[in-house]
């Protein structure tokens, strides 16, 4: 579990004083998915930062499993929101065998892992010949945290994860992480402005402002609340949009919260109505 015990921290300049995270208290639980989410400025990357041991908080206490993240650190892998400050060496494939070979790991064990780890980024082959700073910006994102699966860490944390990154290649990410985070007790936090993605992805979303935690809980439950996320200039889902909407023509659904939830429900409606049949060819071969 991750413990968050009463965070300060000010970013301190020679004539001011700016205050970043406001006594945070939190728990984040062990082998789940939470979002931190929240608007620009409300303290999501810093509280990130803190949780990885890279930026030590002004009081308060932070532990990982008991344990203060710089005795940790071997266990926390840390893809930040700007990829290219992460990569350094000649090639790609060089630059995710540089953590496991620092291990002992060498020949076909390493190119075993660098191969892995860059599939299950989504990363294409062909690209691990070539320069990482010859990227896009997403294919750097997807190289970044290759890098890191490499070494297999216990505690993941990403900020940002899907900029930069097609749809399909942001599906595909965060698919692999789910598969992860299930069959090898890996805990995830991912920080996001993207409220349709931690109702797609996340176990439990963290919502902060202005450097406070204002609400922390299950998607169903945070969402069901719009007038509150509202008061903060916080959204909500799209697939919860087209709820309301629906439910304002009379047309109740099950919970729609991730687009599976979506299709199940608008297949309910075709059902509840006798069009399901003529559209079934449409519905499941829709994106």
């Amino acid at each position: 579990m991750i413990e968050l015990k009463n965070i300060y921290y000010s970013y301190h300049t020679i004539s001011d004083c700016t205050p970043a995270l406001i006594g945070i208290d939190a728990a984040i639980p062990n082998n789940r998915i939470t979002a931190i989410v929240g608007k620009t400025g409300s303290g999501k990357s810093t509280l990130t930062e803190i949780i990885g041991g890279v930026t030590e908080p002004d009081s308060g206490t932070v532990l990982i499993n008991d344990c203060a993240p710089k005795n940790c650190r071997n266990k926390i892998g840390l893809v930040f929101q700007h990829p290219e400050y992460q990569l350094f060496a000649e090639t790609v494939y060089d630059d995710i065998a540089y953590g496991p070979s620092l291990s002992g790991i060498n020949g076909i064990e390493l190119d075993n892992i660098v191969k892995w780890a860059a599939e299950l980024a989504g990363l294409d082959p062909e690209l691990l010949k070539l320069s990482p700073f010859d990227l896009s910006g997403g294919q750097k994102r997807m190289a970044a945290l290759a890098g890191i699966l490499a070494l297999k860490p216990s505690l993941l944390l990403l900020d940002e994860p899907a900029a930069g990154l097609d749809p399909q290649n942001k599906k595909r990410i965060f698919s692999s992480i789910r598969e992860l985070a299930e069959n090898n007790n890996l805990t995830v936090v991912f920080v996001t402005h993207s409220m349709d993605d931690a109702a797609e992805y996340a176990d439990e979303l963290l919502v902060m402002h202005n450097g406070r935690v204002i609400a922390h809980g299950a998607p169903d439950d945070i969402f069901a609340h719009a007038e509150l996320l509202a008061q903060y200039s916080l959204d909500i889902p799209q697939s919860i949009k087209l709820q309301k909407e629906l439910e304002c023509f009379g047309i109740k659904t099950r919970k729609m919260l991730t687009r599976q939830d979506v299709f199940r429900s608008i297949c309910d409606v075709f059902t509840e109505h006798g069009i399901y049949p003529q559209m079934k060819g449409t519905i499941t071969n829709a994106p």
